[in-house]
């Protein structure tokens, strides 16, 4: 569905309280009235899983995800929605709801998970909160906590910090100017990949695609579909991708790139752990070098990639369609030793997505705020011209899929 859909449907739950969603029939009149006759089988769809109850589901659970599954399910069988249709109206809804502004009890609940788990601005914001509800005695007791935390966090920060060898995995890129985005004369190019001048500074990124080995060991766990320890692992969110990041940094004694106030993300740019590439960096080190719409030239096949060989990439010859992703290093590498760059699976990128500036940028970092994060990459299932250099996909942070993992990196200078 559309994003402005989902921009009038906040407006609607902004002015009308949450409790709207209970009225399906005042809410289709609304959708209608502000939509002004646009998004006719969005709305459709959408009351259809009001009536449906899909969203007291959602507002119930504190874990969305496992909810979503059997909530698309429900409107298959129940109103014969099909799959694609089902997944997004459930995604809007679930948008929705995480987005909602949330009453002073909520925000409190939400805020104790995260107070109790030593994060100190969770801790500090419930102490305004308890002020705000006259709860004195539990706001004392938050401040002072904040306070503490605050005080051992910055402690630890006055440590001298040793540094850490780089993974024999992680391949140096030194940093450079080039021109992110494609010509308008690429075939299968898109209004989104406006050419513009970025310097990216040097890092050191992965290989490959972090595999499901590598994840069990610091996770614990496995989510992938396809299963096998050298598989690149996929089903992970973007916030499954930063967690994999601080988790493997405080393994390794790096001091974690992200900083995780329970649902907003910041990066700690004087960090030395592993995070996401920004899109720059992705592009940057997909290209290795070259402008051509991939990093081997002009034209990608199912023997150097793994995508949907029956949609080849500008009518060129068809190929083969595994329907799987393939073990890390099946292909050969890009010139800069970089494989799986074109296929086998969707990146998640750091950056939130949006237009590109039309000025020259030194490393961008993408907007300060937005709905989608930013993947890149295609996978065992794309069309062709999804695995160019500069294509551009998003997806919601939360979303997960059997075609989307993630590749690291660590900063340094690799001049």
């Amino acid at each position: 569905m559309k994003s402005n859909l989902q921009i009038i449907l906040n407006r609607i739950v902004k002015e009308r309280g949450i409790g709207i969603l209970d009225k399906a029939g005042q809410c289709k009149a609304l959708l209608h009235d502000y939509a002004k006759g646009t998004f006719k089988r969005e709305i459709h769809l959408f009351v259809l899983s009001l009536e449906a109850g899909c969203h007291r589901e959602l507002l119930r659970t504190e874990e969305p995800e496992p909810i979503k599954q059997r909530l698309i399910w429900k409107l298959q069988d129940d109103y014969g929605i099909i799959p694609a249709y089902a997944e997004e109206t459930i995604t809007l809804l679930g948008t929705l709801i995480e987005e909602r502004e949330l009453t002073d009890e909520e925000k409190a609940v939400k805020l104790e998970k995260a107070a109790q788990k030593g994060d100190y601005r969770s801790q500090y914001e419930l102490g305004l909160l308890c002020k705000k509800l006259q709860k004195y005695e539990a706001a004392l007791y938050w401040f002072e906590t904040a306070a503490r935390r605050g005080i051992d966090l910055y402690e630890e920060l006055q440590k001298p910090h040793i540094p850490r060898p780089i993974p024999d995995d992680f391949v140096p890129v030194t940093g450079g100017t080039f021109i992110m985005g494609s010509p308008d004369a690429e075939w299968g190019r898109k209004d989104n990949e406006t050419q513009h001048e970025v310097w990216v500074s040097g890092f050191y990124i992965g290989k490959h695609e972090v595999t499901q080995e590598a994840y069990l060991a610091v996770i614990g766990t496995n989510p992938s579909h396809f299963r096998g320890a050298n598989l690149p692992v996929e089903s992970v969110s973007w916030f499954d991708a930063v967690a994999y990041c601080n988790a493997r940094s405080e393994q390794e004694g790096r001091i974690p790139a992200y900083i995780i106030d329970t649902e907003a993300v910041r990066w700690n740019l004087r960090a030395d752990g592993y995070r996401l590439p920004t899109e720059a960096e992705w592009e940057y080190a997909c290209r290795a070098g070259t402008a051509t719409p991939f990093s081997i030239g002009n034209n990608i096949t199912t023997d150097q990639s793994n995508y949907n060989g029956r949609y080849p990439y500008n009518t060129m010859t068809k190929g083969v369609f595994r329907q799987t992703p393939l073990a890390i290093g099946s292909f050969p590498p890009n010139p800069w030793g970089l494989y799986d760059m074109h296929g086998n699976l969707w990146e998640w990128c750091w950056d939130w997505y949006g237009a590109y500036p039309l000025e020259p940028r030194t490393n961008l970092t993408g907007p300060a705020s937005g709905a989608d994060r930013v993947i890149r990459g295609g996978s065992w299932c794309s069309l062709g011209q999804n695995l160019r250099s500069a294509n551009r996909g998003l997806k919601i942070p939360s979303y997960r899929a059997f075609d989307l993992g993630f590749r690291l990196l660590l900063p340094g200078r690799a001049e």
